[in-house]
């Protein structure tokens, strides 16, 4: 069987083109996982006629589940890949749960309803059952999957949950947005200065401002969504923006500048009264260590750094 060609079309805005012309979706659906796996919980294709687009993870298990999704009609299906190194040719050890859904024109509305959220950066909660898929815009339910006696249904977040807010528009924060913009992350950017060339050309933030550092904390948001990198222009500024922030419960809070920078304005930030345990909260330097330079260098490193505490807190 020759397995459908690859996309690059967003998987729900590829379902809502099939459906609207009356050709046959096919949702493959990560439901649930344990183990080291290629596709963790929520990563998903779609399969119309002879091309599919989405992941869920690439290897043996994608390509067995194009071939079912490709041949599927029918009623909903759960199954099971179990992971091993001689299954696949991998050393992936673990197994993943897929739901396999052919969509109908009855789920249209469902889907058009997610592509909306998608495409204005907003969140949902999707739910899956034998029956089909159900959106609800707003707000987010944790992946849960439950199976029992023959009925199963998940429920879980569709959207960008997380926010990342650069603080400084400049050359590593254009740097940064170009490169988050490949993550989920919704990425805002505020800067201080008017007319900053580098915010103009900033065409990957989803959404740019000029605000007051000095009101730096009415544009962050406090929780475990929200992510917040300081790299304005001048050291003097950065310290205006921390003082702000410290005070927020954010997932992360990191400072750009060298050892010498960092550790001079924590000094002076004790000895007027800032609490060392406010200060132990806020990863500076931030960017992982491998020796960057370039604004594109160490837009990398941060990310890595930022992947990594996302992904450590969420396994």
């Amino acid at each position: 069987m020759r397995l459908p060609r690859h996309t690059q079309t967003n998987p729900w805005r590829h379902a809502l083109a099939a459906l609207h012309e009356n050709r046959k979706a096919v949702l493959v659906f990560v439901v649930d996982h344990s183990g080291s796996v290629p596709g963790i919980t929520g990563t998903h294709v779609v399969v119309a006629d002879d091309e599919f687009s989405g992941t869920i993870g690439g290897g043996e298990a994608e390509r067995q589940l194009l071939e079912r999704a490709a041949a599927h009609a029918g009623k909903a299906e759960i199954y099971r890949f179990v992971h091993s190194p001689t299954a696949g040719g991998t050393l992936c050890s673990g197994t993943q749960d897929f739901a396999i859904i052919s969509l109908s024109r009855n789920d249209e509305k469902a889907v058009r309803s997610i592509v909306d959220t998608v495409d204005s950066h907003r969140t949902g909660t999707l739910r899956l059952t034998a029956e089909g898929p159900a959106f609800e815009p707003g707000a987010t339910h944790p992946h849960v999957f439950k199976s029992s006696s023959g009925s199963w249904e998940y429920a879980g977040p569709i959207g960008l949950q997380d926010t990342l807010h650069i603080i400084g528009g400049g050359h590593v924060g254009l740097a940064l947005s170009r490169v988050m913009a490949t993550l989920p992350f919704r990425i805002v950017v505020l800067d201080n200065r008017e007319d900053l060339p580098t915010m103009s050309a900033n065409l990957w933030a989803h959404e740019r401002h000029v605000v007051d550092y000095g009101e730096i904390d009415d544009h962050v948001a406090d929780g475990p969504n929200s992510w917040a990198v300081i790299m304005t222009f001048g050291h003097a500024h950065d310290r205006e923006v921390l003082e702000g922030l410290l005070d927020k419960d954010l997932a992360y809070l990191g400072l750009m500048g060298s050892k010498a920078k960092v550790r001079q304005m924590f000094s002076s930030m004790v000895e007027h009264g800032t609490p060392e345990l406010l200060l132990e909260r806020v990863t500076a330097p931030i960017g992982i260590a491998i020796g960057s330079h370039t604004p594109e260098e160490i837009a990398i490193s941060v990310a890595a750094e930022i992947i990594g505490v996302r992904n450590r807190g969420r396994s």
